[in-house]
Order: structure tokens, then sequence, then C-alpha cells
């Protein structure tokens, strides 16, 4: 599901590193163009990452954070949207080195109040990650060829039953009516090439969420304002571009000649 309308996003993170690289805590904020127009997504993380030879666990907290965001208000006075769509949710990720080139995956997320819906949802799936040989690209110096892998994620999203503004207020029961998301599946395949702390991705993602599902997952209101059927969900084609640096490690930055040097 898009977060920014099918358009492109910028996105930034940040990690501090404790006791060896076992415990760690950052943000991350992301540019989204969600129902509520929020300016932003901003998450908070924390979490530990043990390791025992061959398996490395993440056990982490993420706190979901949209500021200023605007119900949104049909004619008539009819709330389309929640007031609120913050959310905290707990990870636990495993990843298995089988091989110098081949890492499998496990992923569990759980939240009681996903996306301010006060739904409880649980999102499991797994990982392949493959790194291809570099003989299979004799065109490019060896420096330059062992960088491309291809993985891939498959994975089920259970949804409860929201419960908030947006679902109305039912007096007789003196509670919020409810109104059951559709859980789905999802997944992602992409090749993506890595040199040093420069990450070039393209990918395919698909759900198996109707046009009518997405339209009540995502809140999109266009679907009452002017009839048009929610594009948020679906098949897509994202491309990423990530560069990502550290204190232990000067990237590209340690390139003979520097930056520039890379694409003379």
């Amino acid at each position: 599901m898009s977060q920014s309308n099918l358009q492109g996003s910028y996105q930034t993170f940040f990690e501090a590193q404790f006791l060896d690289n076992f415990a760690y805590a950052g943000f991350a904020t992301y540019q989204t163009r969600l129902p509520t127009r929020p300016d932003m997504e901003f998450d908070l993380i924390a979490g530990i990452r043990p390791t025992f030879g061959k398996f490395a666990f993440d056990l982490g907290v993420l706190y979901y954070f949209y500021p200023n965001e605007q119900q949104v208000i049909l004619p008539g006075g009819t709330a389309f949207s929640t007031k609120n769509s913050d959310f905290y949710e707990a990870a636990g990720k495993m990843l298995y080195t089988a091989t110098d080139s081949l890492t499998l995956g496990t992923n569990v997320f759980f939240s009681p109040n996903f996306f301010g819906t006060h739904a409880i949802s649980t999102y499991a799936s797994g990982t392949a990650a493959y790194t291809l040989p570099a003989s299979l690209f004799p065109f490019l110096p060896e420096s330059y060829a062992g960088g491309f892998s291809l993985s891939s994620e498959l994975g089920y999203f259970f949804l409860g039953a929201a419960k908030n503004s947006a679902t109305g207020f039912n007096a007789d029961i003196g509670r919020f009516t409810s109104f059951k998301l559709p859980s789905y599946f999802y997944g992602n395949v992409g090749l993506s090439y890595t040199y040093k702390n420069i990450v070039l991705d393209v990918r395919y993602h698909d759900t198996d969420l109707t046009k009518a599902e997405c339209a009540a997952f995502s809140g999109d209101f266009r679907q009452v304002t002017n009839g048009e059927i929610s594009k948020w969900c679906g098949d897509a084609v994202i491309g990423s571009i990530t560069f990502q640096t550290s204190t232990a490690a000067q990237g590209i930055y340690a390139e003979p000649g520097g930056f520039l040097n890379l694409f003379r």
C-alpha cells in the first residue's frame, strides 16, 4: 500500500549502537501523502540484536508518529478517517546465514492499535537473499562485480476490527461500532546492487487486495468525493537509492580521488 500516493518519497534514518552493536536506538522520517495529511511519518526505534553463530536476531519496538494530522470529514459531517494514526509496534526478526551467498529470514510484527484504528494487527513473513557470483558480470571491474543480489519476501497481514471515530459511535451500546479490516498476502522480489555504502534497488511489490478492499483499508477519500477507486494498493515496481554512512566506515569517501572518482 502506497503511503505517498504513488509518488516519490524522501526518507532519512539515524541509528546509534551500543554495547558492541548489541543494543540500538534511532529514528526515521518518511515523506507521506496520506488522507489525514500529516507533515510526515516520524518513527522512533529501539531494540537489541543478539547473535548466535549463523543466527542473528533483532528484537525491537517502533513508535509511528504522524504530526499535524487533519481528520477527513465528509460533506454532512461524517468522519471518514481516524483523528490520530499514531501507534506502536513490537518487532521480532531472525536471519540465518545458510552460506556465504544465501541468507534466510523470518519477521513478525504485532500492534494492538494498527494505524490508530484500535485493530489488532500481526504481520508474519519469510525472506531470502542471494548474492550473485561476480562471474556473471565479466564486463565489470572485479571490485564492482560482486555487489548484485536477488531478494524476496512473502508474508501475510492478519488484521482485526477497526473501532474508532471513523467507524462511528453507537449510542445504544455506548461504544464505537467495529469494521473488519481486510487481511491480505503481500510479497516482493527485486534486484539490488551494493557498492560500499550506496545501494540501488529495483523491486516488484504486490498484494491480493481487491480494489474495494484497498479503498476500505487505505481510507482513500477520493472514492467518496469523486467516485475514484483507490489505486494505492496492488502491484508496483519501485526503485530506490540509499546512501548511508557511519563513524565506523568511510565508505565511498575512502575511494582514491574521493567521491567524484566513482563517476569518472
